[in-house]
This record gives structure tokens, sequence and C-alpha cells, in this order.
């Protein structure tokens, strides 16, 4: 988006305010949930149990802090170890949270990279979060095919906060230029990458 367009951050936290996306929202739960159990399975998997996570960082988390909730009761059912610290940080809701220092073992960016004003600098904030040999699991809706036509159509534009639209290609190669190495894609709007280890 033009940055003359881009609303001024008042009025940007005044509409995230008006979402409901709060822990007694099902609707909204089983979104996060949709978003976060097949990253936590992947990185179960036998291909990667080498990554043990202890620490999760929740990038954007808004208001109120749902992914965070939900992970927590993950801690207490065994579907993470009951050591694993999770936060969440949010530049509206949460800036003062400190982030882990060496980097958390997974960052979790849902619905968040659409709004990144800059994504050069903000996908560099992003990779910072996230030590070596750690992932970072993005989602967000990838730009449609079909030209200028389809892209007016599209309700996922119509949000005056989204400011960003991505193809794979091009989230491909912000996450390549802040050494994000990419992973897999686990459905339609839920991509995972790795930041290598510095030799």
């Amino acid at each position: 988006m033009n940055p003359e367009s881009h609303l001024p951050p008042e009025k940007q936290k005044e509409r995230y305010l008006k979402h409901n996306n709060t822990i007694s929202n099902k609707g909204y739960v089983e979104f996060l949930e949709s978003f976060i159990n097949p990253v936590l399975s992947y990185i179960d998997s036998s291909d990667v149990k080498s990554c043990s996570l202890k620490s999760i960082l929740d990038y954007g988390s808004g208001p109120e802090p749902v992914l965070t909730e939900i992970l927590e009761t993950y801690k207490h059912s065994g579907r993470l170890d009951e050591t694993c610290e999770i936060r969440g940080w949010d530049p509206f809701f949460a800036p003062d949270v400190n982030v882990f220092e060496s980097g958390a073992d997974l960052v979790a960016c849902l619905e968040v990279a659409e709004h990144f004003e800059t994504p050069q600098q903000d996908f560099a904030k992003l990779s910072s979060c996230v030590k070596d040999g750690g992932f970072v699991a993005i989602g967000t809706m990838l730009l449609p095919s079909g030209g200028i036509d389809v892209f007016k159509k599209w309700w996922y534009r119509s949000d005056a906060t989204h400011t960003s639209f991505y193809t794979e290609h091009s989230l491909l190669q912000v996450a390549a230029k802040n050494n994000l190495t990419w992973v897999t894609s686990l459905n339609d709007r839920t991509f995972l990458f790795k930041k290598e280890k510095k030799n």
C-alpha cells in the first residue's frame, strides 16, 4: 500500500480493539488452533525432532494473547513440555514484553505480516526474535491469481490495516533476505521457515 494511505497508529489500534479475538470466541480459538496445530505437529515429527521447544513467542499477540493461553493449556495436556516458556509481544498491546534474549525456538506470526508497513525491516525484526536453528511460522493469505480485477474484489484487501500482500515467491524472497529458509507450506495460509545456524 502507498505509505500515504497508511492509517495512523491510533486508528490502527482502534481497529484492532473492534475485533472479537477472545478466548471465549470459539470460532477464533478454532482459527488459531488450525494455524498452530500443524506447526507443532511438523516440528514434533521424526524429521525435526532434534528441535526441542523450550520457548515460543507469539509475535503480534493482539489485545488479548489468546494463542499464548492456548499454548499454556497444551503444556498441561502434555502437547508441549511443561518447562516451555511462552510469551506474547505486540507493538500496540504488549510492547514492553522482553523477547527471549537468545531468541525463541518458535516464533508464531499469525495475521501479522499483512500489517507490515515496511516488510524488509519488519522481517528483519521478526528474524531477530528467533534463535539460530529455530522456526518461524507465518500465517497470512497469499495474493490471489487473476490480475488486478480479482485483487480489487479480494476481501482481504478491504481491511485498511492490511498494507502488504505476498505471493509465495515474494514471501520466500523477503524471508530469505533475513536468514529465514523455506521449510514447507503446512496449508494454504501457514508457512514454516527455519533460521539457519551461523557457521
